[in-house]
């Protein structure tokens, strides 16, 4: 990622700079490509800077991203909003009105009447926001409808610019986050590895979407360690959700499992009473793995615990019945529902 390390500048320079490098800088119609934070083999896994390093004492540090010579349909930004660690983020009007229904907290003011002196177009609007720089960066690629994921932020940063947007800045979160918007792909990165932390966030904002793809991250996770803070952030709904995922999967399993293999008809050597043998090691079995399963287990297994009750018994046939329950249990299995 190429800094632009700029010293203080005259309008005058900035301007002519600015005409000599439009050609050179995409604007929004060319389109971003929206990425989720997963580091590939090889790949750098360091963070992309939000703002430009400072290497003289009269240095302004600027945002990598948000630039003086950003374009957004061939216009230059008209507004620079300074984080509370300096950093300057040049944005344009009319793009943060277009998406805030309180004009971003009332922070830009309105359009000046006949009897205010007009502001020179060619001097951007400096205001202060009330976030540090990560925070600013983020609330700013979600405005903009950009993925921010090269700068890998944190799931506090994350949810510190979404309650931003939410509580401050008027930016409705449904839109914002919506399942072909990067804000969505970024909190859906987060489900492998905080997906408590992921859908809580999901739910207290009612992204249903969200919710249920990062549901199944959560299979695993024993529900009784859940916390009173956590639950409330959620809400009744979708808690209650996540509980009945649990336990319909739970049921289900049951039900699959409890259904012996079947008996075959009689043949030399195996008798029906030998035959209630392999069912009284189903039985036996399925007892010991509905205590402790969980509903995560997967496919392979249950394969690799209900496969071994055959290893005792000698007739061909029960061994094939056997074998095709177990592939029953399996096919059943993989067909329950995984999600909220």
């Amino acid at each position: 990622m190429d800094y632009f390390d700029l010293p203080p500048v005259s309008q005058t320079t900035s301007t002519q700079a600015a005409s000599s490098s439009a050609s050179l800088l995409p604007s929004e119609s060319s389109g971003t490509p929206h990425a989720v934070i997963a580091l590939e083999d090889g790949q750098d896994d360091s963070r992309t800077p939000v703002g430009t390093p400072l290497n003289h004492p009269g240095d302004i540090s600027i945002s990598t991203a948000f630039h003086a010579f950003l374009l957004v349909d061939g216009s230059k930004p008209d507004v620079i909003l300074v984080a509370t660690d300096g950093v300057h983020f040049y944005v344009h009007r009319q793009r943060l009105l277009n998406v805030s229904t309180n004009r971003m907290g009332n922070l830009i003011p309105p359009e000046p009447t006949d009897s205010t002196p007009p502001q020179s177009p060619t001097t951007p609007l400096t205001l202060h926001i009330s976030c540090p720089s990560h925070v600013t960066n983020v609330i700013l690629h979600v405005i903009y409808g950009l993925s921010c994921a090269q700068y890998l932020p944190t799931l506090e940063i994350v949810e510190a610019a979404v309650d931003a947007l939410h509580l401050f800045y008027g930016v409705p979160i449904n839109a914002v986050a919506a399942p072909q918007m990067p804000l969505f792909q970024l909190l859906l990165s987060f489900a492998p590895f905080r997906p408590l932390d992921a859908y809580a966030l999901a739910a207290h904002y009612s992204l249903e979407e969200l919710c249920v793809a990062i549901s199944s991250h959560l299979l695993a996770y024993d529900l009784a360690r859940l916390t009173d803070s956590v639950a409330q952030k959620m809400g009744p709904l979708y808690l209650k959700r996540l509980f009945l995922l649990h336990q319909t999967r739970l049921a289900a399993l049951r039900t699959i499992l409890y259904k012996a293999p079947s008996m075959h008809p009689p043949a030399p050597g195996c008798s029906e009473q030998t035959q209630q043998q392999l069912k009284r090691a189903w039985a036996f079995a399925v007892a010991h793995l509905v205590w402790d399963v969980i509903p995560s287990v997967s496919t392979s297994a249950l394969r690799a615990l209900l496969e071994p009750i055959g290893e005792a018994i000698s007739c061909p046939f029960c061994i094939a019945t056997l074998q095709q329950r177990v592939q029953e249990v399996v096919y059943e299995w993989a067909a329950v529902k995984r999600t909220i």
